[in-house]
């Protein structure tokens, strides 16, 4: 079953689309009921078909893994919360779409095939999330004000682009891919799962870690003092994939009470380690 919905006019403000996603469609059997779902399109509450043109191939059905729900068409930019608490099925976006996109997603698929604002996939559970273009900043990250490991809590997130900074701030499982660059402070107050940056990151990646591992196979602009190097590696594993080095391992955030593991590219991070081999004669000669 897909199910296609189009703007019958460009959306110009802010619209919220919580309640639609496969695992609320799965409920109904008829055209009326889809049409009638409630979003709200700035401070007012609509019915789905007041904004979008809705059409429907296959057969109504039950089961997740054969529904499809499609935006297209322009302004899908102001979509928020699309596929919010997420329980399986597909979602697709043939375009950029708003903040707060997968928001405590629990499985199933969200695919966007063009940009995504912050806090993409921020408090996921499980699933994953797939985008064509860029990310902005806080990618499974948790919320302003809450704890840390309050971020995503598995799944996992791929974006074929570049993200902006704060990535899986606060993330305690789960893996995010990002095969260009990253912004500044990756991994800030991560608890566990995996980041791998495979471009180029900026400020302090991991400060504040307290577990996980952030891999950047690019150059790191510089990092925090309170981490030390542990080893060198000619290559690092992850999910069954050798990634080819070699790498500096460091341990940190020492600032935490436990200790996450930051893993960079040696020769590209030259500027790094020959800081700290002169901070380390410096210390042999006192």
């Amino acid at each position: 079953m897909k199910i296609v919905l189009n703007p019958k006019t460009r959306l110009d403000v802010p619209v919220e689309v919580r309640k639609v996603r496969p695992d609320v469609v799965a409920q109904f059997d008829n055209v009326e009921s889809i049409k009638r779902l409630p979003v709200w399109y700035g401070n007012r509450r609509v019915e789905l078909s007041e904004l979008f043109e809705i059409s429907i191939e296959g057969e109504f059905t039950k089961n997740l893994s054969e529904i499809i729900i499609i935006f297209e068409g322009k302004g899908t930019e102001k979509l928020r919360y699309v596929g919010y608490k997420m329980k399986g099925g597909r979602i697709e976006v043939h375009g950029d779409v708003g903040p707060l996109a997968g928001y405590r997603m629990e499985n199933g698929e969200l695919v966007i095939f063009g940009n995504a604002d912050h806090y993409l996939g921020s408090k996921m559970k499980g699933g994953k999330i797939e985008v064509f273009g860029n990310a902005g900043s806080f990618v499974g990250g948790k919320l302003v004000g809450e704890k840390y490991g309050k971020g995503m809590r598995g799944g996992v997130i791929v974006i074929h682009g570049s993200a902006g900074s704060y990535v899986g701030h606060g993330m305690s499982k789960g893996d995010i891919i990002i095969e260009k660059d990253a912004g500044n402070f990756p991994g800030y107050g991560m608890k566990g799962g995996n980041i791998v940056i495979h471009g180029n990151t900026g400020l302090y990646p991991g400060a504040r870690m307290s577990g996980g591992r952030v891999i950047v196979l690019g150059k790191v602009e510089d990092i925090l003092p309170s981490f030390y190097i542990d080893d060198i590696v000619p290559e690092v594993k992850f999910k069954g994939q050798k990634l080819k080095g070699p790498f500096a391992i460091f341990i940190g955030d020492v600032l935490m009470e436990t200790r996450g593991r930051l893993i960079i590219n040696y020769e590209k991070n030259l500027h790094i380690i020959k800081e700290l081999e002169e901070l380390l004669r410096v210390e042999e000669l006192e």
